[in-house]
């Protein structure tokens, strides 16, 4: 493999935006909301589903949702805002800090060098598949915002992405429903102690991350 395939995203020394700061800001308010999303989903999948996804829809998330009392149209419109607006704050910061961001995203989130590098790899050769794919993934989203990809053809890849992944979780919450009542009957009857474990979990999740990505370098 030639050192061209490994090397990170290039971008330009350019002024920082008066908005990357903002997108930073709320970045970190998603980012946040996301643990404490990560939290309480034993005692919110069952009581407050429409909650639990505008904290964070992540894929366990949507599939607890699916398998409470919460409409279709909630599910759709909740989640693909939540996934819209965490994709659109990482491709800002990518768009206003360039590859800075790559080193952010290894040192806080333990985003492996090797991982990332893969990604960009796949990124180059099939942008086109990779975004609707991956409408999940901050790291996908910066980098559409580090190489400024045109945002016609950026929301459309998007909204795919997001429309497909949300049928997607539905069509497996149908499948595994039975399953899925399992959890939540689990989960409402032990919410205490379920609580007290996701948040210890969470908190050894974010420690992991910073311990991995301590030395990260591009």
């Amino acid at each position: 493999m030639t050192e061209a395939e490994t090397a990170p995203l290039e971008a330009p020394d350019e002024p920082v935006p008066w908005w990357g700061p903002v997108a930073v800001g709320a970045w970190v308010v998603l980012v946040i909301l996301g643990y404490i999303g990560t939290a309480v989903a034993p005692s919110w999948a069952n009581d407050n589903p429409e909650g639990l996804l505008m904290l964070h829809s992540r894929v366990r998330h949507l599939l607890l949702a699916l398998g409470s009392d919460i409409s279709w149209v909630s599910y759709g419109v909740i989640a693909g805002l939540r996934l819209g607006l965490a994709y659109a704050v990482c491709h800002l910061i990518g768009r206003a800090y360039g590859t800075k961001v790559l080193v952010w995203m290894g040192r806080f989130m333990g985003v492996q060098r090797d991982q990332m590098n893969q990604m960009i790899r796949m990124f180059h050769k099939a942008e086109w598949v990779v975004v609707p794919f991956f409408t999940g993934s901050n790291l996908v989203a910066a980098i559409t915002g580090i190489v400024k990809t045109k945002i016609p053809r950026l929301v459309f890849l998007v909204t795919v992405g997001i429309v497909l992944r949300l049928l997607l979780w539905w069509w497996v919450a149908q499948i595994a429903d039975d399953e899925i009542d399992t959890v939540l009957d689990f989960l409402n009857r032990y919410q205490t102690p379920a609580l007290v474990i996701a948040i210890g979990l969470t908190a050894a999740t974010v420690a992991l991350n910073l311990w991995r990505g301590r030395r990260f370098e591009l």
